[in-house]
């Protein structure tokens, strides 16, 4: 059953109960109505029977020929009984509805009502100067039972035709809402593989259809930028790899041609140990873009004080690279430790911070590099800023590209890999990092992370 029949018919049931519970109330109020009203009638008759019966000789002829006239003047199928209840003896000429108990009811409580299939009976206790009696008139409301079924029939073709009605509305009222879903998924057909750049065109109206919409063209970014960094990976890696492994293979070619003296052989082993060096980093930095793919597909965070690991990454920084000039400084720090908590993967994050900063220490050429750590509403803020050779403006907006590196950095060693991982990894963190530089005046890396407790 597809999506536009469960919501009509699931409208069509829940307003057609509804209306049914509401006729089930009409039909059974009339029907009260109804039997309140013929046992009244049935109450009048019981004593107009009674006076005819049994007042004759009290009355005067003329009062006596009105009841008379007012007695034939009776209900269709209407039946009268006296029953004397000196001694409480039923006549066998009593038809078999009119039992013991029941006259028994109208001798204790002066009145008795009851309906034995289609025919009712009202009975009354009369008192006479012949004796105390229960007059007991019975007949079937013909005209009542007649009306309660036509209603019954009028409830039931407008409870037939609301459901027809309601169904082929709320059809195309499904129909028409959902409209919009089926163009979307006749668009989503369309993309694959070839034409990852297509995208579902943006609502007027910012409604669930919408935010659907946007999470699909947002998975499409993420797929989109997973094939090109994939295709891009591919062809790069396997470039960057090749330059060393060939460097050192005719290293090696080139020592072994001829016989040569101990210092020479040293000096093209320290050209091979320096390929081997620039290649083991290679091999560490696609290992760590390789662990962030692992940890994008859901390795398990922890919460973590921001504050802190950025300390062991400067202290981390300081031995490793001793001469360089680097300056932390904290600014507007909450009140509660509590609040430089997030969620996140530590060693993760120490990459990227890391990858920041040492590329800031390279380019600033034994210049101070500065890293501001502020708390702003919503989000950890990281500034990092150096005074070195700046970013083209041509080249800001590609300086995460995998393998990518600025005209102005051929000269400094490096493989265009690291600021691509700490791009990846602050979106596994749902974080960003912004990059504000010009040529020749320095470059300032902005990092935001997410707080996970409101500041």
């Amino acid at each position: 059953m597809t999506l536009k029949n469960k919501i009509a018919l699931t409208f069509t049931l829940i307003t057609s109960s509804l209306l049914i519970g509401i006729c089930c109330i009409i039909y059974g109020l009339s029907f009260r109505y109804t039997r309140s009203d013929f046992y009244q009638r049935l109450h009048e008759r019981a004593n107009i029977v009674a006076i005819f019966m049994l007042e004759e000789d009290e009355l005067s002829q003329k009062l006596y020929s009105e009841i008379k006239r007012q007695y034939l003047q009776n209900i269709p199928t209407e039946k009268g009984y006296l029953v004397n209840l000196d001694g409480l003896h039923l006549p066998d000429s009593l038809p078999s509805y009119i039992n013991y108990s029941f006259v028994k009811i109208v001798d204790s409580q002066q009145f008795a009502a009851k309906t034995v299939g289609d025919t009712s009976m009202v009975g009354i206790r009369y008192e006479d100067n012949q004796g105390d009696f229960a007059v007991i008139v019975a007949a079937e409301d013909r005209s009542g039972i007649r009306k309660l079924h036509n209603l019954m029939r009028v409830l039931a073709a407008v409870v037939l035709g609301y459901l027809l009605l309601v169904f082929f509305i709320g059809r195309w009222y499904a129909d028409n809402a959902l409209s919009p879903l089926a163009d979307i998924i006749q668009q989503m057909r369309t993309i694959n593989t070839t034409n990852l750049r297509l995208r579902i065109p943006r609502r007027r109206y910012d409604d669930e259809l919408n935010q659907l919409a946007n999470t699909f063209n947002s998975l499409l970014d993420r797929i989109e930028t997973a094939v090109e960094t994939q295709h891009n990976f591919i062809s790069n890696a396997s470039h960057e790899l090749k330059n060393p492994l060939t460097a050192i293979l005719g290293q090696i070619e080139l020592a072994l041609r001829a016989e040569r003296s101990a210092e020479e052989y040293r000096q093209w082993l320290v050209r091979i140990a320096k390929e081997a060096e620039r290649l083991e980093k290679l091999t560490l930095r696609l290992l760590h873009l390789a662990q962030s793919g692992f940890a994008e597909s859901g390795k398990a965070f922890s919460m973590i004080r921001l504050d802190e690991l950025l300390l062991d990454v400067v202290e981390e920084i300081n031995e490793t690279a001793p001469l360089s000039e680097l300056r932390l400084h904290f600014g507007n720090m909450p009140a509660q430790s509590a609040q430089l908590e997030m969620p996140g993967n530590a060693s993760l994050l120490k990459i990227a911070i890391a990858n920041v900063i040492e590329n800031a220490i390279k380019f600033s050429s034994g210049e101070p590099v500065d890293v501001y750590f502020n708390v702003q509403p919503g989000r950890f803020e990281i500034k990092i800023t150096d005074l070195g050779v700046g970013i083209p403006a041509t080249d800001v907006d590609k300086v995460f590209e995998p393998f990518f590196r600025s005209t102005n950095a051929i000269d400094f060693q490096g493989f265009g890999v690291g600021l691509s991982l700490t791009k990846r990894i602050l979106n596994i963190h749902q974080g960003n990092i912004v990059v504000q530089a010009t040529t020749d005046r320095g470059t300032t890396m902005v990092i935001t992370l997410p707080i996970s407790r409101g500041y």
